[in-house]
């Protein structure tokens, strides 16, 4: 087994052996051990038991909150997501929305290069119609509930104009996050030119629910639509009845906990899913990819029972932790405007351990006694360091949350001065 720490950045590039299980303990004597243990001196034991086997030929399992990586099966071989590339779709969707230049009253008039034939055969639909006008927000329920891949293609139009240019933003977007092993050639998943890294896209959905929370409520917890309506008519179609059409993601009907993501699947890859749940303080996300079954029905039961297991170690055996450092300055600035200066923590304050471990850990802060101005904004001054057993596990750089200007020349002096005793006497 392997060990990876502190992961919580974007992710390292080099390659897994085939079939290597790597999960995460955040105790330093385990990182040369095949089994977690904690110091033995301590007189502790602490086993985490080994990870589910799953059918996938690739997976990841990450803490959503740390980015820890605590399991992975081939987390770097390039596979085509399917579906889930629509994630990436709802992520230009909503950039769009939070950037004002759309809406989700906004009634788009539905193309008919958007809609069955031009999709292929036994693809998923929402079942959009020439002439139709439905809302930006029916559409994205329409792409992230019943997974239709009329609804991306409406989408992409609407944004960039083709599926081409759309997926010229989807490639841009997902650069600025850092990922350069995702990349898209259309934005609703049925290519196999699309690809991805299990590694990697699991990252980016922690990105992805970081950057538009909401999704999970509006979107990906959503059990099912009502789609076409009445009001859906459109020349040469008018609706008839009501049509239900549940969430194509099972999960959210079965596990505790669980409200999001999307499943997928093309013939060229099989069964893939991206799933989180949380519980309490806890959320963790897994993506697996090129699940395999007899059946349709049988390789998504199979996908499906993958990814609980994992969701199942996961709870069990890791938790979410943090402690409240309290309020972060440092009370001496020399030369400056003002006196004390605030600080905030770079990245989010947390440490992913596991559960019988929470009682023993602990921090420490180190920071200067005093700094000099001019002291910029987001400075770097300071760190945060998580440990279990007295070993670090984590560190948080801690910044400068404000910008401190050097004080007028009487000032400036006088710091000098004092300054200049205060070294010599203490």
């Amino acid at each position: 087994m392997k060990i990876e720490m502190n992961s919580y950045n974007k992710p390292d590039t080099n390659k897994a052996s085939a079939k290597r299980i790597l999960y995460v303990l955040f105790i330093a004597l385990a990182c040369t051990m095949a089994r977690p243990a904690a110091a033995a001196d301590q007189g502790q034991t602490s086993e985490i038991p080994s990870p589910p086997q799953v059918n996938a030929r690739s997976a990841a399992l990450i803490d959503a909150t740390t980015g820890t990586l605590l399991y992975a099966k081939n987390p770097d071989i390039s596979l085509p997501p399917a579906s889930l590339a629509k994630l990436v779709t709802l992520h230009l969707v909503y950039e769009e929305l939070n950037a004002g230049r759309l809406s989700r009253d906004e009634l788009v008039q539905i193309d008919a290069r958007d809609c069955s034939p031009y999709i292929p055969y036994g693809s998923s639909l929402m079942y959009l119609h020439p002439g139709m006008k439905v809302s930006i927000r029916d559409i994205m329920l329409g792409a992230a509930v019943v997974s239709g891949n009329d609804a991306a293609y409406t989408l992409a139009r609407r944004i960039s104009g083709s599926n081409d240019a759309f997926a010229v933003r989807m490639n841009e977007a997902v650069k600025k996050l850092g990922y350069d092993h995702l990349h898209f050639v259309e934005p609703s998943g049925l290519s196999e030119f699309n690809l991805v890294t299990a590694r990697e896209f699991a990252l980016f959905c922690r990105d992805y629910i970081r950057l538009h929370p909401e999704s999970l409520k509006e979107l990906h917890s959503v059990k099912s639509i009502d789609f076409p309506r009445a009001e859906h008519k459109a020349p040469g179609f008018v609706p008839e009845g009501r049509i239900i059409q549940y969430n194509r993601n099972p999960i959210i009907f079965s596990y505790d906990g669980a409200d999001g993501l999307k499943t997928g699947y093309i013939i060229e890859v099989g069964y893939n899913m991206a799933a989180t749940a949380k519980r309490g303080d806890s959320r963790f996300i897994t993506v697996t990819l090129g699940g395999t079954g007899p059946s349709y029905s049988s390789g998504g039961s199979q996908r499906t029972k993958d990814t609980a297991r994992l969701l199942d170690w996961a709870f069990d055996n890791f938790e979410t932790a943090s402690i409240d450092p309290g309020e972060l300055s440092i009370p001496k600035v020399w030369f400056g405007q003002k006196r004390p200066l605030k600080l905030e923590l770079a990245s989010v304050n947390a440490v992913t351990i596991p559960r019988m471990e929470k009682s023993a850990l602990q921090y420490r802060i180190e920071l200067p006694e005093s700094v000099d101005a001019p002291i910029g904004k987001g400075l770097k001054v300071g760190k945060l360091i998580y440990s279990l057993h007295g070993k670090d596990i984590r560190t948080i750089d801690i910044i400068t949350s404000e910008e401190i200007l050097q004080g007028n020349i009487f000032r400036r002096v006088w710091d000098g001065v004092v300054k200049f005793f205060a070294g010599i006497f203490g």
